[in-house]
């Protein structure tokens, strides 16, 4: 059930307007994103990102990557420079749509629908990176935990796997609080326009300690945990870990 809603939640919003469900800035809804300057911010990011990864695994073999939470392809296109294949993996069909209408790298970056709670449609050992930012926090905890656990068994040995999650459990009542009130209002007509169910993103967590102990028991060891700015006001940190 709580799949189910979350693939709804975000069916819908990429319907509606999907490059700023991915990067939610304030000025950019009602789909004022362009397209150039959303797609830099994404190779800003994963730059950044592999520079820091270099530093702690130089030797990181760059096949195959897997962009988990890939949306419209923001950061699944500006890792194809940096690996010789990637798959990017949505749970809403809406966002696999349109990030295949983005593709710039032809075969070179796939784009898989899976709108399921494991990623058995992928063999064990089938990537050589595995990567998720600003994705996981937006799917309940439990999930979460099992999708850990999944990209250590489709990670290679001597593979890596980046990750960004929230560790604070919010305020309940806590949606986009870093906006001022009259952007909130104007969030929640937008959600509502956008779902009959309640669309809004959720923000969910797992504590640093647990998710250490969860990579550890799944065959992963942690190379390196480092705050990560990816949640507004919440605590939130990336994991990078290796599979020996």
């Amino acid at each position: 059930m709580r799949l189910w809603h979350t693939k709804t939640v975000w069916e819908k919003l990429a319907r509606e307007d999907a490059m700023w469900a991915v990067l939610t800035d304030p000025a950019k809804d009602r789909n004022r994103w362009q397209v150039d300057e959303f797609f830099a911010t994404g190779r800003a990011t994963v730059d950044a990102d592999m520079a820091y990864l270099s530093t702690q695994l130089p030797t990181l073999a760059k096949r195959d990557a897997l962009d988990f939470g890939c949306g419209v392809g923001r950061l699944s296109q500006a890792l194809a420079p940096h690996f010789d294949r990637v798959t990017g993996l949505d749970v809403a069909a809406a966002m696999i749509e349109q990030a295949n209408q983005h593709n710039r790298h032809g075969e070179r970056v796939t784009y898989v629908h899976n709108p399921a709670g494991h990623l058995r449609q992928f063999a064990d050992h089938s990537f050589d990176f595995v990567y998720s930012v600003i994705t996981l926090q937006h799917i309940p905890a439990s999930l979460q935990r099992g999708y850990l656990r999944e990209f250590l068994r489709v990670c290679r040995p001597g593979g890596a796997v980046f990750f960004q999650l929230v560790t604070t459990e919010p305020d309940k009542r806590w949606r986009f609080s870093w906006y001022p009130p009259t952007m909130w209002m104007r969030i929640r007509r937008y959600f509502r326009r956008a779902a009959t169910i309640d669309p809004t993103m959720t923000m969910n967590a797992v504590p640093r300690a647990e998710a250490s102990n969860l990579l550890e028991q799944a065959g992963g060891r942690i190379v390196d945990i480092q705050p990560y700015g990816a949640a507004g006001e919440l605590e939130s940190w990336s994991y990078l870990v290796t599979k020996d």
